[in-house]
């Protein structure tokens, strides 16, 4: 087996196989070679070796004093990845390791160490049909928000993008070079701080649509999750030019879920509170309320919405949710083989904001509440892709999707469609009507 090496073209670096999947080199039994000039490097594998070559994934250890062809001498030490690709491997397949592809094995990884499948050495997945089949969803999954995120086919994410002249590719990879050195030192702070946290992920990126909406050049942000057993922490900041310091906080959501009334209709109530930076300097704070139950296959909620209130420092936000001023009635359902949402967005003008006048403040009533009093209620609205809505609303939205094609329309009149292509890309579609439809703009 063969590839290149690639940030530029990267030599003198090792290159090896993580066969027990714990991420640390081996040298009893791991094969590494060096690569050479212009990134190359080649295995040739034992036969037990060659076994393992699907279920393992490669690494590179840049250290400093490595050679990249575009930079010169590596200043500061870093690691790549390849993932395994869980299918047979031909003597003639290029496996090729950037920042693309490290990126990609960096998200699988972390979305499987959220479900408890922490060990992926390639015994366990030879053995355990159940973890190889949740692999292979991650990559599929993991691949598919890459390739909709950077806008690059999978195709491109896994070629020699120095080779192939391809420039977009050659930028994203440098960007996430960057991005991940600083991501790495964030997240294991982050690890030490909340050593109980199920997951936590962080990415440091380049942004230019962000960089236009608050006026920002080249501004480098940062995005941390926290997952815990009761919920999840989001924060989103612009960092100093060290990557290390925050320079303005951007937003701040947490959310607290806990169940809530008739657990056999699965009743959970979430509870949310978002802060968000406006360009003037000043934050925009607000709380959200959601109930939801499960019937039949068929998923209902109820999200209450505070006004905003307004705050010199995103410490200072204040938070109430005792007067919404936008309800939202949602419903999720399975028809056939597709699948289907319809949400209505209320506020005092229309009749519908009044209904369920009890449905308020709602972390201590569930006690006080009937779920089956909301389920008839919103079983009642008008969900049907194909059913008109008469009642008056601030706004309605439908969704109809499968696995290849996502059809969305809404109250204004706006319809998108989104097909899979056969490269992982999507093709987005807009239409007034739903039967004409042109190229989205861009």
């Amino acid at each position: 087996m063969s590839g290149k090496v690639i940030d530029g073209y990267v030599s003198s670096v090792t290159v090896w196989l993580d066969i027990n999947g714990n991420g640390i080199l081996d040298t009893s039994n791991e094969p590494s070679v060096i690569s050479g000039a212009a990134g190359s490097y080649s295995f040739e594998f034992t036969q037990e070796q060659a076994s393992c070559v699907p279920y393992a994934t490669l690494y590179v250890d840049v250290p400093i004093g490595a050679i990249d062809e575009d930079t010169g001498e590596v200043t500061e030490a870093y690691q790549m990845s390849l993932p395994p690709t869980v299918a047979p491997l031909t003597d003639d397949d290029i496996r090729n390791i950037s920042p693309l592809t490290s990126v990609l094995w960096q998200q699988i990884a972390e979305k499987l160490k959220g479900t408890g499948s922490l060990d992926l050495s390639c015994e366990n997945l030879k053995q355990n049909n159940q973890l190889r089949t949740d692999l292979k969803r991650e990559i599929s999954d993991v691949m598919r928000n890459l390739v909709s995120h950077y806008n690059l086919s999978e195709a491109q994410i896994f070629a020699d993008f120095i080779a192939d002249a391809d420039s977009k590719a050659y930028d994203i990879a440098q960007a996430i070079v960057t991005g991940l050195k600083a991501s790495y030192v964030h997240k294991n702070k982050l690890e030490a701080q909340f050593p109980d946290s199920r997951e936590i992920r962080v990415v440091i990126y380049q942004d230019s649509e962000k960089d236009a909406d608050f006026g920002f050049d080249k501004a480098w942000y940062r995005d941390s999750v926290i997952f815990t057993a009761t919920g999840y922490s989001f924060e989103q900041v612009k960092l100093k030019e060290n990557l290390s310091d925050i320079d303005i906080a951007l937003s701040n959501l947490v959310r607290v879920d806990t169940p809530w009334g008739n657990q056999a209709l699965s009743g959970q109530f979430s509870q949310r509170e978002d802060a968000y930076y406006n360009t003037d300097g000043i934050y925009r704070c607000a709380s959200f309320e959601r109930v939801s139950f499960k019937q039949n296959g068929n998923r209902f909620e109820l999200i209450n919405s505070s006004d905003y209130s307004y705050s010199d420092t995103i410490e200072s936000c204040e938070y109430d949710a005792k007067a919404p001023n936008v309800r939202e009635h949602f419903i999720s359902f399975k028809e056939g083989a597709k699948n289907y949402f319809a949400e209505f967005h209320f506020r005092e003008a229309q009749a519908e904001f009044k209904s369920l006048p009890d449905w308020v403040n709602l972390k201590d009533k569930a006690e006080q509440l009937n779920a089956t009093e909301l389920i008839d209620h919103l079983s009642l609205l008008p969900k049907g892709w194909d059913e008109e809505v008469l009642i008056d609303t601030f706004l309605w939205r439908k969704r109809e999707y499968d696995n290849i094609v996502q059809v969305d329309k809404d109250s204004n009149g706006d319809w998108t469609r989104a097909t899979l292509q056969e490269d992982n890309t999507r093709l987005y579609e807009c239409s007034t009507d739903g039967i004409t439809w042109e190229i989205c703009p861009s």
